[in-house]
């Protein structure tokens, strides 16, 4: 079974599979860069919205995408609901391109869906659509030799090595960077995932006299 039929079955319900209430690392990234006028911000992998919807909710204006059609669906109904707008389609992380640049731009449990011949690329694309001063935040799993597979694991996702995330962003300034073991129930079983976190903020390199 493919990523995509995965994720179109569990979001199919008119439930939401993961809640409606906001990942908690949205404060920390509001923090670092408040709402105004004009700011932009954009997830990457959106799932049923729930995320891009409070960051509208708090004045961003926001772009998002996911691979599932039923995430998508959700993720206009809830912004209706809320009463806001996000710019929400079908996109895929290993192909998808964006005009402009973000203030903003986050992915939460998507960017292992990168197959290993686009992660430069995607990691270019990033630093481009980032604007300057603008900030980062990516999660990806991380592999543990004592850790199995979570139950609801896709046959397309690909666990990643600790350190490995944060290879990318050495010219970067990091605001925060860790990795922790956490237990999830996704799936209906309860499991442990080993997770890489980096907040990063894109700056000014000076030119060279």
């Amino acid at each position: 079974m493919s990523i995509r039929t995965n994720y179109e079955n569990r979001y199919a319900d008119e439930a939401y599979y993961w809640g409606t209430e906001p990942g908690a690392f949205l404060d920390e990234l509001i923090r670092l860069c408040p709402p105004a006028p004009g700011k932009t911000v954009l997830d990457i992998g959106c799932g049923e919205g729930k995320d891009a919807v409070y960051m509208a909710e708090q004045g961003y204006a926001v772009t998002a995408f996911d691979l599932a059609e039923n995430g998508i669906r959700k993720t206009l109904r809830l912004a209706r609901e809320k009463n806001v707008t996000v710019h929400a389609y079908t996109d895929d992380i290993n192909t998808f391109a964006v005009s402009g640049q973000f203030d903003i731009v986050y992915s939460t449990g998507t960017v292992q869906y990168l197959f290993e011949e686009n992660k430069k690329a995607f990691f270019e694309k990033l630093s481009r659509m980032t604007k300057t001063d603008g900030i980062v935040y990516l999660n990806v799993f991380v592999e543990k030799p004592f850790l199995g597979l979570p139950p609801d694991w896709d046959m397309e996702e690909k666990m990643w090595r600790t350190g490995e995330l944060f290879t990318y962003f050495a010219d970067w300034k990091i605001e925060r960077m860790d990795e922790v073991i956490f237990e999830d129930t996704s799936g209906g079983r309860p499991h442990f995932h080993c997770m890489d976190t980096v907040i990063c903020r894109k700056v000014d390199i000076p030119a060279q006299t």
